[in-house]
Parts: C-alpha cells; sequence; structure tokens
C-alpha cells in the first residue's frame, strides 16, 4: 500500500517544516552545546518547536537528531546514549504531530569521510546509520529523512540501511553547491548521477537542502525534475549567511522567501520547507504562498 505521505502529495504541496538549530538557538542552545541532548534534558522547548512548525502549517516536522548518529555523538561522548536520544525525540515530535499529520525521523551526515578518502569503514556506517533508523522508527517516526549529504557514498549508506529494515518511506537530500558549470555535491557528483543512484538504493522521494538560498534552489529544482519521475522535496536556506563580527545570521525575509518557493513549486518540486536560518515564520508565509 502506497504511504499516506505519497498519496496525499499528489493532491496537495506538502510542507516540511524549517531549520530545528535555528530554532534551538533561539530557545537558549549554547553555541557548543549538543543538540540532542536537548531530547532529554529539555524536552519541553523542543515539543514547542515541533507544536510551531504543524501550527504554522508544516504537514511533516524532522525529529532533533541531525547529528544523532553514533559516529558524531562519540565526538561529545554520548555514543552510549544513541537509541535512547533518537527514540525520544521521535517521541517528542510524535506527541505534538495533529491526526493527518507526520514525524520524519532526521538523519544527517556523519561528518567524516569514508574510505578510501577518509578514516570510516563503509559497512560500519551503514550499521550505524541502521541502528540510528531503528530507534527512530521504535519511537514513532512515520517515515526517515536523509538530508544535507554532500558525499553521494554516505547518502547511499544511510539509504540502504534504512530499506533494510523494511517498508519505511525514504526521503534523501543532497546539498549542492552552484559553479559554472552547474550544481555539484563537495565530492564532485552531479545532479544527474546523484538521483540515478539515489533512485536504485530505494530511495521513495529526492530531495535537495541547505547551502544554497531560495534563489538558486529554483534553478537546482529544474535539474532534478529532469533527472526523476519521484516526488521531490527542495529545502533552501534564507538567502547566503552573512557573518559579521563572528556571528553568521541570514538575513532573506520570510516574504521574499515563500516568494521564491512559489517558483520553486513551478519548477517541479511537490515537497517544500526551509533550511538553515528559517524559522516557524518562513513556513506560515510558504503555506500562503504555495498551498
Amino acid at each position: 500500500m502506497e504511504h499516506r505521505l505519497l498519496q496525499q502529495a499528489k493532491e496537495k504541496t506538502i510542507l516540511f517544516d524549517g531549520a530545528m538549530g535555528t530554532m534551538l538557538m533561539a530557545s537558549g542552545l549554547a553555541p557548543n552545546e549538543c543538540p540532542e541532548i536537548w531530547n532529554l534534558e529539555k524536552p519541553s522547548l523542543v515539543m514547542e518547536i515541533h507544536r510551531r512548525y504543524y501550527e504554522a502549517g508544516s504537514d511533516v516536522v524532522h525529529t532533533n537528531t541531525f547529528g544523532g548518529n553514533a559516529v558524531k555523538l562519540s565526538d561529545r561522548g554520548l555514543s552510549e546514549k544513541m537509541a535512547l536520544l533518537n527514540m525520544e525525540a521521535a517521541k517528542i515530535a510524535r506527541a505534538v504531530c495533529p491526526p493527518g499529520k507526520f514525524v520524519a525521523g532526521d538523519i544527517g551526515p556523519t561528518g567524516k569521510l569514508l574510505k578510501p578518502l577518509g578514516p570510516l569503514d563503509p559497512q560500519a556506517v551503514e550499521e550505524t546509520y541502521r541502528m540510528q533508523v531503528q530507534a527512530l522508527v521504535k519511537g514513532g517516526a512515520d517515515l526517515i529523512s536523509i538530508e544535507t549529504m554532500f558525499s553521494l557514498q554516505e547518502a547511499l549508506a544511510a539509504v540502504r540501511a534504512a530499506k533494510s529494515l523494511g517498508q519505511i518511506l525514504v526521503v534523501a537530500s543532497m546539498t549542492y553547491n552552484r559553479t559554472k558549470r552547474g550544481y555539484f555535491t563537495m565530492m564532485g557528483e552531479d545532479v544527474k548521477r546523484a538521483v540515478s543512484a539515489l533512485e536504485e538504493a530505494g530511495a521513495d522521494v529526492i530531495g535537495a537542502n541547505c547551502t544554497l538560498g531560495s534563489e538558486h534552489m529554483i534553478d537546482l529544482t529544474r535539474e532534478v525534475r529532469a533527472a526523476t519521475l519521484k516526488p521531490i522535496l527542495v529545502q533552501p536556506n534564507a538567502g547566503q549567511p552573512v557573518t559579521r563580527k563572528g556571528i553568521t545570521t541570514y538575513e532573506q525575509t520570510p516574504f521574499e522567501f515563500a516568494r521564491d518557493g512559489r517558483e520553486i513549486k513551478a519548477a517541479g518540486a511537490d515537497m517544500i520547507g526551509g533550511c538553515c536560518g528559517t524559522d516557524a515564520e518562513f513556513i506560515r508565509e510558504l503555506a500562503k504562498a504555495v498551498l
């Protein structure tokens, strides 16, 4: 049976949430503090962020687990809490998820390169992701969203891990850089190659997020659309980051973001959300523009 999210996507534009990190920092997360630890120490604040996104119009929110894989958590001395942090994150989002809406278990990159370019064994990374997916599903996630992947090799490991656990809807989003020659991942993979490989691995929705602002995501959406018939998720940043006195901000307004969101929809996106610098007000304006 087709997943309910895919059924809904045939009838309307699906809205995802905006940035979790941006909202956490606005709630008091310190620069070097582990976001995932708030799932245990400050669950009410995480829950409130999810609630605000749902109220703004999001059909899907991401769990607070972007850095929740064991490799990344080990750098903070928290690898033994991986399963607990992920399960609790899913439970927190599930607790405020309205009927008919969804919780996406969020999976981000390890932050390290896989062999032969880096220290990580590909099979070990796949097992790391499998364990994270298990915890998210156990906590109540409706789907898995693999995002901000700069390495196709790692993205494929995450997709395989999720798909090995059964009939789980998997969204797989790469992050691309804009060059004079087109759009490429940090590892040099072009859109067509990345999309084809993700499809072959079993991704149900193909996405692009982060790095680019909404203006440049319009052309990227056209490229992704030309490369696949599957549903597309696009989550731009709130423009390009601006750093002043060591502080990085995003200066695009919600109205400007939503205006570009309308163009992203016209370019072929079935699902739209926000990434760095966006908050609930961005999603509220986006809903007005695309629904």
